[in-house]
């Protein structure tokens, strides 16, 4: 009895070791799974420089197709590079337009925003503006719903300009990001009724100040504010 005892823990001892040694084969073959998934992420994310950054955003706005979408600061460029930057991305948007390229951009709901969007607007380009919108960690551009170039500044801020970036060429990814920018444009508001805001506010507290320093103070063509504000009249009306 003891002999078939033994006999007999032996063969459960056994068959339980078989599914451990299973287990064990799948756990490692999942581990090494996650590994060549992370590893295929990391050499499909670059990071670049700064100016690689912009020129990886004009390359994506070169091949686009269908469409541009992106969240972005709105920031005036304060340095000769920036200005170079902005009048390249000014071109770019001017071109995507012309081969019927959807151009569109949200930005942060703040004043000093008004003037690049008026730019970016008189180039082609759809501005809305959201009020929690905050882009001071990261700024992105998708490209036809499947490119993504990611932006980031050197430290925390509104006003802190792009220093580095990823470009990445990510189906998955540019549709997370997808699905934020249209939760958040369905949200925000157009680039006329913030102007407009903007315009009312002042005109609040000096009545009779003129088209030419309304578009001066704000740094915007004085069309558009001729424009705006001959639209309220005649909606007040």
């Amino acid at each position: 009895m003891a002999v078939d005892l033994d006999l007999v823990l032996l063969t459960v001892e056994l068959l339980l070791l078989v599914p451990t040694l299973l287990l064990l084969i799948l756990g490692r073959r999942e581990a090494r799974g996650r590994q060549n998934l992370l590893k295929g992420m990391a050499s499909t994310a670059k990071m670049v420089s700064r100016q690689e950054y912009f020129n990886s955003v004009q390359f994506g706005m070169q091949s686009a197709t269908k469409s541009i979408k992106g969240s972005i600061t709105g920031s005036s460029p304060q340095t000769p590079e920036q200005k170079d930057q902005l009048c390249g991305i000014i071109e770019q948007i001017r071109r995507a337009s012309s081969r019927n390229v959807t151009v569109r951009y949200l930005l942060p709901k703040s004043r000093d925003r008004i003037t690049v969007a008026s730019k970016y607007r008189e180039a082609g380009a759809e501005l809305r503006y959201h009020p929690s919108l905050v882009v001071g960690d990261l700024r992105y551009m998708i490209v036809d719903d499947k490119f993504a170039v990611l932006g980031l500044p050197s430290t925390a801020g509104d006003n802190e300009p792009t220093r580095e970036g990823y470009v990445i060429p990510s189906e998955g990814l540019a549709e997370l990001l997808l699905q934020q920018f249209e939760e958040r444009w369905s949200q925000a508001v157009t680039y006329d009724d913030y102007l407009q805001d903007l315009l009312v506010e002042i005109k609040s507290h000096e009545p009779n100040i003129s088209c030419q320093v309304l578009s001066s103070r704000l740094d915007v063509p004085e069309s558009d504010v001729t424009r705006i504000l001959a639209g309220a009249e005649t909606t007040a009306q």
